[in-house]
């Protein structure tokens, strides 16, 4: 059967102010018709600049300078863009991965859908608002035909996640590219998107493309799996070989930093140390090497070529791991660290919170507002020093509870105490002073960072409103908040939009450490990241 999708030797590469990032160095890869290809690698290593390629959206300075992306017999890469545009979301769509930014804020999620049904197909505006009632529907949104009047704002991100998956199902496509279509979503809403996409792939037939960092995603639901590093692909097998017997080292790695529930009962994570190489400056050889454990000097000499063994498992290794080794197991967990919280001091302590939110003014006389109970009552306290799990479903009240904790949501009622001090009492310009020893680490690292300023500015603003450090030493702060979360110190020039997701949640998290707090609460703080970090 002939591949649906043709990917040869494609070449993309990102100019910015004084140097071009090579975002996708050479890659090859296909999808027949009602297959699906599982394109797995950590955060940055060039999968959705692969897929923006195909649909040709890639970034201002993204350009495709080599090799060809052939689906269905034509070349996309030479194609006009009226003909492009007249492809996109009618027979290639594709779900990207962040649903709130994809919607439009203005426009009710029935209407933004119709939209797209009224640009490819010879339909009326209500037989399009008709379809967009129907798959959302297919999509499993309780009361489709209500909820098509609703704004993005009124979903929560489960259901955002599945009206963009209606939207780019609306016209019924012969391939679906889903980029990180379960980031940030809670481990049953996650189960249900991704048994969503079974179910709409046997109805649709569709081909599908799986891009994730997390390798779990795509056990048992693609046919094959792509593994991509720096821009490259490592290692490409049916999904079966490669689960069985992963022989690229770097897919190794990926493989033991995963968790499972012997790690959890018996080991310790491993990740990978190291960063992945910087795309401006790509080393010769292996671009893995620095971070393998199995380097040799001819690894750094010559870069590996991708080649096909048997049950076309190919990889591009000096040293594979040799067939039928195990994976290295876990390490065994060492004593907890954690001081016995009992002995501590109260740092933070909520008592009796409760947060009741207005849904809006009764239009009738007699009518009162109705009122939304986020949190109800909660009581706890957290020791000096202890980690402390807040667990719960999407939805359940934990970022509210969350803003709560740090005084950036003043509660209905009940009380928060900082080291015994009630921060509800406080004035504002006390409570700011207050604030530097308690940081929130927020759940959507891009709507958290000023998109305007560069990454060093970002990350000094709260040193200078505070009035920690000054001149140089910022700098010499910046640079070694920047090692700690593992980004190299030239991140600090570039904005935001520029780094994956699971790089902008790194610089979240150092923005969070910069003013040394007492106190961290981090809103899903891993949700973004890949299983290695």
């Amino acid at each position: 059967m002939a591949p649906l999708l043709e990917v040869e030797n494609l070449r993309t590469q990102i100019r910015r102010r004084k140097e071009r990032v090579h975002a996708v160095d050479g890659i090859s890869l296909s999808v027949e018709p009602g297959e699906t290809l599982g394109l797995v690698g950590e955060s940055g290593c060039g999968k959705s600049m692969t897929v923006l390629s195909v649909m040709r959206l890639l970034p201002p300075g993204g350009q495709i300078t080599g090799g060809r992306v052939t689906f269905d017999g034509r070349d996309l890469t030479t194609l006009p863009a009226r003909e492009m545009a007249a492809l996109r979301a009618d027979r290639i769509a594709m779900v990207f991965q962040d649903p709130l930014t994809s919607l439009n804020p203005t426009m009710t999620v029935g209407d933004q859908i119709a939209e797209t049904v009224l640009l490819h197909r010879d339909v009326s505006k209500a037989e399009a608002r008709e379809r967009a009632a129907e798959v959302l529907d297919l999509v499993r949104i309780p009361a489709a035909r209500q909820r098509s009047r609703d704004y993005p704002h009124q979903f929560s991100g489960g259901m955002r996640q599945r009206v963009v998956i209606a939207m780019a199902l609306a016209c019924e496509p012969d391939l679906l590219i889903a980029d990180e279509p379960t980031t940030a979503l809670d481990v049953t809403t996650q189960q249900q998107i991704l048994d969503l996409f079974d179910d709409l792939q046997s109805r649709f037939g569709m081909a599908m493309i799986l891009v994730t960092h997390d390798l779990g995603v795509v056990a048992g639901r693609a046919d094959r799996v792509t593994v991509m590093y720096a821009g490259q692909i490592v290692e490409s097998a049916p999904s079966a070989e490669l689960f069985g017997q992963p022989r690229h080292r770097y897919t190794e790695a990926l493989f033991r930093a995963m968790p499972s529930g012997a790690h959890r009962l018996h080991g310790r994570l491993k990740n990978i140390p190291g960063l992945p190489p910087d795309l401006a400056r790509p080393p010769g050889g292996c671009r893995f090497a620095a971070r393998c454990e199995h380097a040799t000097a001819e690894c750094r000499a010559e870069a590996p070529a991708l080649l096909a063994g048997a049950g076309s498992h190919a990889v591009a290794c000096v040293h594979p791991a040799r067939a039928g080794a195990p994976v290295q197991a876990a390490d065994r967990l060492p004593p907890p660290l954690t001081a016995d919280p009992a002995a501590a001091q109260t740092a933070l302590s909520c008592r009796d919170l409760v947060k009741e939110f207005s849904t809006g003014r009764g239009l009738l006389p007699g009518r009162h507002p109705s009122r939304i109970s986020a949190v109800a009552g909660v009581s706890l306290d957290i020791a000096d020093g202890e980690i402390f799990g807040l667990v719960g479903e999407s939805g359940c009240g934990k970022s509210t509870l969350a803003q709560l904790m740090v005084a950036l949501e003043r509660p209905t009622s009940g009380s928060l105490l900082l080291y015994g001090k009630d921060l509800g009492r406080l004035s504002r310009r006390q409570l700011r002073a207050e604030r530097r020893g308690l940081q929130l680490v927020f759940q959507d690292s891009a709507a958290a960072l000023d998109p305007r300023m560069r990454v060093g500015s970002i990350l000094t603003e709260p040193m200078r409103l505070q009035h920690l450090a000054r001149g140089h030493d910022r700098g010499v702060l910046v640079r070694r908040l920047l090692d700690d979360v593992g980004m190299p110190a030239r991140s600090a020039e570039r904005y935001p939009h520029e780094f994956s997701g699971g790089q902008r949640q790194r610089i979240a998290l150092a923005r969070a450490l910069a003013l040394r707090p007492k106190v961290i609460v981090a809103d899903e703080p891993v949700s973004a990241l890949d299983v290695s970090v």
